[in-house]
């Protein structure tokens, strides 16, 4: 028996080394290829005859296919294939530390656009790594919970309800971080007009000030729970038991763009002597249901429901694809057209850049960028003598810029 647990946990190391270092090898042709090795094409515009800018992101642009042509074939990588399909997100601004060794086999400047065709091997404990450094900072949503409650006949505002306390206890088992109650609390005293909009599901401008500047919420979850009594179903059985149903609706809205993330309705029924402790463990198993919140499974292990995945898989798709406001000032039109051009094509992690109207000396301007708008501070702040303006950011909100510009 010894002898057999040695052998067993010698190879079980083995098979533990292999596959840490990138997956089995696997003979082709009588040699060994690593299944991470490949090749790939990749192609960039030329911008400003600047061959060597287009080089460069057209080398990104054939890591970024390489590593997607690989993806699957890692622990995390599989996950985000299955669970949230943000394959292009996560990796499109984030591949180059994802290849080891490659090599350029092939490249040329064609039709005004620069092609290279490269050559290299995914590196999975980074593409794992990067993967979940991108779930942690974007698909963990910081969460305000307001849900009005009417617990054994007694009406209970958002603030502090049996429901939202339950909800907050069952998803910090899952990681997720909350708005503290008593700053909630003291918004709905002394902001009572904000928080009433924020409770119905209106975002508007001053709400979504309030929600992110003073409270730090990306997410709030509003909606209604309601417990009745159905202890007469049970009379002829116990006379002693109370039973209890609930009845609960939710629905969770991206702070930083006041879209609906997801929605969910479910009911379940308690029964217990004390009636309210019937309805309280009623409102627990709504939502503890598998398509509402989730519960630990019998190992221990807490398995999270529909609702909060689809909540992470919303907000993580929203936030590397995120709309960021830029107010620039000290443009004139020809200028601004040049910098919009030089941020969509030499800012990288822009899409997008969208023309939105200008007052006065102020024009405004809207990006697609994968990531924070923090991230895109620091990257102009980081980019801007290569890129032939002076950029100045005066104010930085969580989904606006506000900046001086000026052309050198």
């Amino acid at each position: 028996m010894k002898k057999f647990i040695l052998i067993m946990s010698i190879l079980f190391l083995t098979v533990f080394t292999v596959s840490c270092g990138g997956g089995s090898q696997v003979k082709k042709g009588g040699k060994s290829v690593d299944p991470m090795f490949g090749e790939d094409t990749g192609i960039a515009k030329i911008y400003d005859d600047d061959i060597a800018l287009a080089r460069d992101r057209a080398i990104d642009d054939a890591m970024n296919k390489l590593v997607k042509q690989k993806l699957g074939q890692t622990v995390s990588g599989r996950s985000v294939v299955e669970d949230f399909a943000l394959i292009e997100s996560i990796v499109e601004t984030r591949s180059t530390g994802m290849v080891k060794n490659y090599k350029v086999i092939k490249e040329e400047a064609k039709d005004g656009h620069y092609w290279v065709t490269i050559s290299g091997t995914v590196y999975p404990q980074a593409v794992n790594d990067t993967i979940r450094a991108t779930l942690e900072n974007y698909g963990r949503p910081r969460f305000m919970v307001l849900v009005k409650e009417t617990f054994e006949g007694k009406v209970n505002m958002p603030g502090l309800t049996v429901t939202e306390l339950t909800m907050m206890n069952i998803m910090s088992k899952a990681g997720f971080e909350f708005v503290d109650a008593a700053m909630t609390q003291e918004l709905l005293r002394k902001e009572r007009a904000k928080m009433t909009k924020a409770m119905s599901g209106q975002v508007s401008s001053d709400v979504q000030s309030l929600l992110l500047d003073d409270a730090g919420a990306e997410v709030i979850i509003i909606g209604e729970s309601k417990t009745t009594d159905q202890s007469a179903a049970l009379a002829k059985y116990n006379t002693n038991m109370q039973s209890k149903s609930a009845i609960i609706n939710l629905k969770a809205i991206d702070v930083y763009t006041g879209r609906i993330l997801a929605t969910v309705s479910a009911d379940a029924p308690a029964a217990h002597i004390n009636a309210d402790t019937a309805s309280k463990q009623a409102i627990q198993k709504c939502l503890e249901r598998a398509a509402v919140l989730g519960k630990n499974d019998d190992a221990g292990k807490f398995q999270s429901g529909a609702f909060i995945n689809e909540i992470s898989k919303k907000f993580l798709e929203a936030a590397t694809r995120r709309i960021i406001t830029i107010n620039v000032a000290g443009l004139d039109n020809k200028d601004l057209s040049k910098f919009r051009e030089v941020l969509e094509n030499r800012v990288r992690g822009i899409s997008k850049v969208y023309l939105r109207g200008s007052s006065g000396s102020v024009s405004k301007l809207e990006v697609q960028f994968a990531g924070k708008t923090e991230d895109l501070s620091d990257e102009l702040n980081g980019k801007g003598d290569s890129l032939g303006f002076t950029i100045n950011i005066t104010e930085q909100f969580p989904n606006r810029i506000m900046m001086t510009v000026k052309r050198k």
